[in-house]
């Protein structure tokens, strides 16, 4: 029997992927077509209403090469999905198509000495709740490491709990392989180590499919969470700078945040006295006789002290550091925002003082110490109260004026956000593995949504990298 009827791309993928879970009701694609965009006030509009045409949920590898292949042979884009916990709108799609949620491609494939390996769909606190009984646990995690996949913290993080002591993800060693997926008619599979990680990290999935992951560990130590409390700002940032550059003090999260935001997070404050700023640390039992020396010399009173997870405050303390600092300010005042700005590593402690000082009719300091590049640096920026973009714009060229460098989370375009460097080696990759640029459209270097783009622009820097074989000749992220 035939039929006159013209099959659509979609419904052509649909006849070819069978059972596997998938669907186009609006609610679903309401739901799996959004991250945590909305943090940003300059994304709550413009991606507002963006929707994939279907979301499926591959349940392997295998299912997840049936659905890219029909993707290829029908041209019709894709973005992948892990735990929806970015936000950039990472995982939003610009120009429709199939939403793949790949969180039900689970499991923990391999531990060795010193590294484990995951599908790309594994929560990072389950890899953590595997690999903790031999004794060991992952280098770093971001603060949603609950809800996070680790596929999406590779193709969307960039640091988190534990770059105090390690480093950022792109320095040599956070990462030991990435297994990626190439977008074609028949799908193979391209194994990236060494240097060539950085290809794919942080690409938001333009340049391949990530499906499994192959970390670092580090010994699983006895962690102390920590609220301490210190009359000054100044005292704070002095304690937090030197326990960062002690480096036989293991530390895991250290997180300076200038009064009052101590208000601003309700299980927290009755720890914090009126007036004070607080540093919210993570540090190893015994490390604990040098972080106490080190709190009395800057004047400072460990407030509370507990068992990683055992704290009163309901969720575990690195929870209120990183990406979720925003999330708790916003739910006493939705208004307030901030920069993702890198302080110089030079003379650091005088650097965050002097910026301090200078935007103190800004809004207060919130930052988080992190390694870089081999040395000691410190992220974040003042916290104020967005009114529209143009405030936005004028306060990145003012804190660039005073010596940071910033990078535009506002953004869900790669090199507007200026955090990832895209190089020959990068357009390569993609070349190679999207031969028909179906991955993340609109997100990457050579495509463009001019809506998107103009209205999520900031005049920041981006940030500098130490040159490697995949940034040849390009020394900006941007």
């Amino acid at each position: 029997m035939s039929t006159s009827v013209e099959f659509s791309a979609i419904d052509r993928l649909v006849a070819d992927i069978g059972e596997i879970e998938h669907s186009s009701e609006e609610r679903v694609l309401r739901a799996k077509s959004r991250d945590r965009f909305a943090q940003s006030p300059l994304l709550r509009e413009i991606m507002r209403g963006r929707l994939a045409d279907i979301y499926i949920a591959p349940a392997s590898k295998d299912e997840l090469r049936t659905v890219v292949a029909s993707c290829a042979r029908h041209r019709i884009p894709i973005t992948v999905r892990g735990g929806g916990t970015g936000q950039f709108g990472q995982a939003v799609p610009l120009s429709g198509g199939a939403v793949i949620d790949v969180t039900g491609i689970v499991g923990v494939v391999g531990q060795r000495l010193g590294s484990v390996r995951a599908l790309c769909g594994t929560m990072i606190a389950d890899i953590d709740s595997a690999i903790r009984p031999t004794g060991w646990e992952l280098r770093m995690h971001p603060s949603t490491a609950a809800k996070a996949t680790i596929g999406g913290y590779i193709a969307g993080g960039h640091a988190g709990i534990g770059s105090c002591q390690w480093g950022i993800l792109r320095d040599r060693g956070n990462i030991t392989a990435i297994e990626v997926m190439t977008v074609e008619e028949e799908p193979q599979l391209v194994e990236l180590i060494g240097s060539d990680v950085n290809l794919a990290h942080h690409a938001y999935g333009a340049n391949g499919i990530i499906t499994e992951v192959e970390l670092p560990t580090a010994p699983a130590w006895n962690w102390q969470e920590l609220v301490i409390s210190f009359p000054t700002f100044a005292q704070a940032v002095r304690f937090s700078v030197d326990v960062c550059e002690s480096e036989g003090v293991l530390k895991k999260v250290v997180s300076p945040q200038q009064h009052p935001l101590p208000t601003l997070y309700p299980a927290l404050a009755r720890f914090v006295p009126e007036g004070h700023s607080m540093v919210l640390v993570m540090a190893a039992e015994q490390s604990m006789p040098n972080v106490e020396d080190l709190v009395a010399e800057n004047d400072g009173r460990i407030a509370n002290r507990c068992a990683e997870g055992a704290g009163d405050y309901r969720l575990p303390l690195y929870e209120y550091t990183w990406g979720h600092s925003m999330m708790h300010f916003q739910r006493m005042n939705r208004g307030l925002i901030g920069l993702l700005a890198l302080y110089p590593q030079q003379d650091l402690y005088e650097a965050i003082m002097r910026v301090t000082e200078e935007f103190g009719d800004l809004g207060p300091t919130h930052l988080e110490m992190k390694r870089f590049d081999g040395g000691l640096s410190a992220q974040g920026s003042p916290v104020w109260e967005f009114e529209s973009q143009e405030q936005m714009a004028d306060i990145t060229r003012r804190l660039q004026e005073a010596g940071l460098s910033i990078a535009n989370t506002h953004t869900p375009v790669l090199l507007a956000s200026g955090m990832k460097p895209w190089a020959r080696a990068e357009a390569e990759l993609k070349r190679r593995t999207d031969p028909y640029g179906l991955l993340a459209q609109g997100k990457s270097d050579d495509q463009f949504d001019d809506d998107v783009t103009r209205n999520t622009a900031l005049p920041s820097s981006g940030w500098s990298y130490r040159l490697t074989a995949s940034n040849e000749n390009v020394e900006q992220g941007r």
